[in-house]
């Protein structure tokens, strides 16, 4: 915005035309800022609720009002320049953008591609050519009609927003919409909150602009290809259109299946604590770890190990909790997201199987080292260049405060009395002390919050 109303060199937008309709090739950030500016839009106003509906989170609203009130300090709002017109001006900077908001105008090219196909390959090439678009989101872009992608924009947005799943049958369409509710509210309530101070957070951090972990978690739940290294970006054509929607909605229950495996009540749910499992000490949100303790729940349930891991869970969960440079150590080591997660999962596996054999944490660090994989935790006890949080100028900064919070959440957690392990508000279930059948009662001294399975799969 303060470009335009400066007259700095803006470049040009990049449009291509099919009939009545006009789609922006190149610089759709641009108009969308000149827009949300005029309008007073900025995720939160008239169009946007008419757009997502109920849909629109307590993130997206807070994002909104941090960008309204930047506009408003550093360059005042449309409506503002709107009422000085007419008016005398002294001073020059806002009488020279005002005079710009009449004047000014963006320079149009046109793409003259005569197929979508080639308008989209117009657009691919031009937006690689200064800053590569991250793979992940290239491979949405490329694949947004195949189940995948469709999957993970309705998960992403809670079933709202624009339908990329509008060519389905009306049941179909509901079924989606449903289901991918119910996925990113099991994903992202109760909303995450900086500085962390509570011990509530969503199991999977911020859920505004998450598009690329969910595709992550779409393809990794339904064994689609995925990107293990830093050189092997590169995985295997899109999947094609999803024609009547079955396939989207196949893979929507997979997704919704793995994510009961480590929270909500379902009656199978480990119930992994989000701070113990998916967040550094700091309040970051690790994705590789979210994904890797995907892995690793599923193989305790494939491999019938449930029940084993109940009994050495408090020793697991104290010691990852603990060691969570184990984990920050591996991704720096292997890449983020996907690249890391069958590493870290492993890493998590090897330390259940420790604990089983009766080893203590140095027996299972000296353990762990001795094999290639794992050689690099060597440096675990050494604190990387600039380990420190950082200092506020005026005070505590919020990673600070989180690691505080954290830290002293921790120390008095719920924890579930049947396996001693951390026990979340999206996963706690009463378990009565003295059994209902043997005359226990429901008073609340014979009730305790437990973990899904240690209710329903231990005690049982």
């Amino acid at each position: 915005m303060r470009a335009f109303l400066d007259r700095d060199l803006i470049p040009a937008v990049i449009l291509w035309e099919r009939g009545d309709e006009i789609f922006v090739i190149d610089g759709a950030h641009r108009l969308s800022a000149l827009i949300a500016w005029v309008r007073d839009d900025y995720g939160d106003g008239g169009d946007s609720n008419r757009f997502f509906g109920a849909g629109i989170t307590d993130e997206q609203r807070k994002v909104a009002k941090k960008t309204r009130d930047l506009i408003k300090r550093e360059i005042g709002t449309y409506a503002e320049y709107s009422g000085l017109v007419g008016q005398t001006l002294t001073d020059r900077v806002q009488a020279r953008r005002l005079a710009s908001i009449g004047k000014e105008s963006i320079i149009i090219q046109w793409v003259t591609a005569a197929t979508p196909a080639a308008a989209e390959a117009s657009f691919f090439k031009i937006n690689q050519a200064a800053q590569p678009i991250d793979p992940i989101e290239r491979r949405i872009l490329q694949s947004r009609t195949s189940p995948n992608a469709i999957a993970s924009r309705c998960i992403v947005r809670g079933g709202r927003g624009h339908k990329y799943w509008a060519a389905f049958d009306a049941e179909l369409q509901e079924n989606v919409e449903t289901l991918g509710a119910k996925i990113h509210d099991d994903l992202y309530k109760p909303p995450h909150r900086q500085p962390v101070t509570s011990a509530d957070q969503p199991i999977a951090g911020q859920g505004y602009n998450a598009l690329p972990f969910v595709f992550d978690l779409v393809s990794l739940c339904n064994e689609l290809p995925m990107p293990k290294t830093n050189n092997d970006m590169k995985i295997s054509d899109a999947l094609p259109p999803d024609i009547d929607g079955s396939l989207t909605l196949e893979m929507m229950k997979k997704v919704n299946k793995r994510i009961e495996l480590v929270s909500t009540n379902a009656s199978g749910s480990l119930g992994f604590h989000p701070l113990v499992y998916f967040y550094a000490k700091s309040r970051n949100f690790l994705p590789s770890a979210f994904l890797a303790s995907l892995e690793f729940s599923q193989k305790l349930d494939r491999e019938s190990r449930k029940r084993d891991f109940t009994r050495i869970r408090r020793n697991f969960e104290d010691y990852i909790f603990e060691n969570k440079n184990f984990v920050t150590l591996t991704a720096s080591r292997l890449g983020s997201g996907s690249r890391s997660l069958g590493r870290i999962s492993e890493l998590y596996w090897q330390i259940f199987l420790g604990f089983q054999d009766g080893l203590d944490g140095g027996g299972i660090l000296e353990k762990l080292t001795g094999q290639p994989e794992f050689a690099h935790l060597r440096v675990a006890d050494i604190p990387p260049p600039n380990a420190d949080l950082p200092v506020g100028q005026r005070g505590a900064s919020r990673q600070s405060k989180s690691a505080a919070f954290i830290r002293e959440a921790m120390r008095g957690v719920v924890r579930c009395p049947i396996c001693d392990g951390a026990v979340h508000t999206n996963s706690m279930t009463f378990d009565h002390g003295e059994r209902r059948r043997d005359g226990g009662s429901n008073r609340s001294d014979n009730l305790n919050p437990t973990h899904p399975y240690c209710n329903s799969g231990v005690k049982s």
